[in-house]
Order: structure tokens, then sequence, then C-alpha cells
């Protein structure tokens, strides 16, 4: 054998050497997620979703409807609960979202709009629009601007952006209700959307990846609160991740997790004790519906939470539209 064919032959091990290593991380931390979905427990949770930041191509765009049905003691705000109440939310939010380039970048503007009603028991009903989302995310490694043709023929492995968040306290909100469907406070969220993905480009109809997102919220006074003249609210921390593996081009499933903790607000600089702590996991499934669409559909539930933490379920369906 010549010494082309050596180096070539060497070359070829290290690459499989590679790819059995990154399947053996996944398998490991799969057999843990599924471990604990096992031993779940009933409670509320709700995280951005599977896949929702994974790398496409420049010019990709696409619009997501989700219905949202919850049901326990989060109120619609993020990282917001109201121990000991039962409220039932249900919300239909749009989301646009577009893939461009910038310095050799994907950046992915995104706008979204929820709209529904929140009750809660022997309270009023709040409903109308709820508080806009607008943000964006940019590739920091891994993740070239690509177009259609070379995102075809790329090939995954590990990669992190940067994701940026502002809520517009733009929802329904009335100072005599204790529960409303707008928060009537900003929110800024920054995140690390990551990603270790394991075959031969995203469109593999065996590929399998995890995606971690670590963030942090941001938020601003509420100047107007139920029953009070003023409620601050503390950071929130939280980690979600996703185990996703392909059956086909478009069929994949996902073992999702999701920790959450702070969030506590005060009311006239008076603890609510009521922060945020807790643990969930959940399921989801990807199936192709009408011409190029999809529907992914997520359940989610708390497998570890405070005495004060959240509490109920939480069932999502999305149709995905890409053009």
């Amino acid at each position: 054998m010549n010494q082309e064919a050596q180096l070539d032959r060497r070359g070829g091990d290290r690459r499989g050497l590679g790819q059995r290593v990154t399947r053996g991380l996944i398998g490991v931390i799969a057999l843990a997620v599924f471990a604990l979905l096992i031993l779940a427990a009933p409670a509320l949770a709700q995280d951005d979703g599977p896949r929702v930041y994974q790398l496409a191509p420049v010019g990709a765009q696409n619009v997501t409807a989700f219905l949202v049905n919850k049901r326990g003691n989060e109120t619609p705000e993020p990282g917001s609960i109201s121990p000991g109440a039962d409220i039932h939310t249900d919300i239909l939010v749009f989301r646009y979202a577009r893939t461009v380039e910038m310095a050799g970048r994907p950046v992915t503007p995104f706008l979204i709009l929820p709209i529904g009603e929140v009750r809660s028991t022997g309270k009023p009903t709040s409903s109308g629009f709820g508080d806009v989302q607008v943000g964006g995310t940019i590739g920091l490694m891994g993740a070239p601007a690509l177009s259609r043709t070379e995102f075809t023929a790329f090939k995954p492995g590990f990669g992190m952006g940067l994701l940026g968040r502002l809520y517009l306290p733009t929802g329904a909100y009335s100072d005599g209700k204790p529960v409303n469907l707008g928060s009537n406070r900003v929110a800024y969220q920054l995140g690390l959307p990551m990603v270790l993905a394991s075959g031969k480009s995203y469109r593999d109809p065996s590929l399998t990846s995890l995606e971690i997102l670590p963030s942090l919220t941001f938020y601003g006074d509420n100047e107007d609160p139920f029953d009070a003249a003023r409620s601050s609210k503390d950071l929130l921390f939280s980690v979600e991740a996703h185990l996703t593996h392909n059956l086909s081009r478009r069929i994949w499933v996902s073992a999702d997790m999701l920790y959450r903790l702070g969030g506590e607000t005060s009311t006239d600089g008076r603890s609510d004790d009521n922060g945020m702590h807790g643990w969930s996991a959940g399921l989801s499934a990807a199936l192709p519906f009408v011409s190029q669409t999809t529907l992914i559909f997520t359940y989610q539930h708390v497998i570890e939470r405070s005495d004060n933490g959240p509490d109920g379920w939480f069932f999502r369906t999305a149709l995905v539209a890409p053009f």
C-alpha cells in the first residue's frame, strides 16, 4: 500500500472514530433523558421547542402557527406562577422567521404574535392579543452562512449561536385582574443555542442531534400591578435540551428537558415567594402534513419542583410552513 493510500485510510479511521464517539455521547445522554421521562410526575412546563434554532440556508423563511393549551398555576408571562391558582390558558401563536447573511454569518430575525385567553377559577377572563416578541439568532461557531446547495452538502457537528429576544408589553392587561394575558412589563432574553449533531447533513434521514439552550431573562417593572403600586421581578435562568432523531427525512422524534430557576416577583418591595425552580421533561414528534408543511406535537410535565413551583400540564401543536 502506497503512502497516500495509508494516509487516506488513517484519515477515514479518525473520521469514523469521531462519528462513533459523537453517537456514543448522544446515546448516553439519550438513556439519561428517557430514564427521567419514565420517572416523571405531572406538572407544567413550556420551552421554545426542538429544532426551532437549527441552522437554515440563506433565504429560508417559514411561518409557524402554535396552538398552546396549558392547565395549572402558570400565567402567560414567561417564568411567572400564581401558587394555588387553577389557570387555564389557550393561545394561538404566530411566528415568522427568515434567514439572511451578514458578514458571512447566518442571521435569523423573527417576530412572534400571540392571541387567546387566560382564565383563573373565580377570576375575570383576560383575552385578546398577548405580548409581541421580536428577536433573532446569529451563528457564532460551526454555523456558517450557506446557500441552499451548500446547506444540502454541509456536514453538521458542533454549532453555537447567539439568541436575543425582546418581549413588548402589548398584550391585553387590566390592573383590576390578578391574571392577565399581557404582562405589562418589558423583558429581555439572551441565550446561547448549541447543537451537537451526527449525520451526513441536516437533511440526513437518520440525523441525530442534541440541542442545548441556556438563557437569561431580565424583567422591567410593572408600574400598574393588581392591587398594588409596583411589581418587580428577578432574573430567570433556564436551560432547555432536546435529543432528536430522524426516523425518515421528514419524520423525527425528540426527548425534551427544561430547567428553570428564579423569576420571583416583589410587590411594593415585599417578596411574593413565587420563584421558579423545577426540572421538566416531555416528548415531541414531527410528521409531514400537506405539501412541505410539518406538524409538531409536544407534551411536557415536571419531574422535580419546589413547593411553590409550577404545576399542571402543557400541550402544543405546531404547524410549520416553509416557503
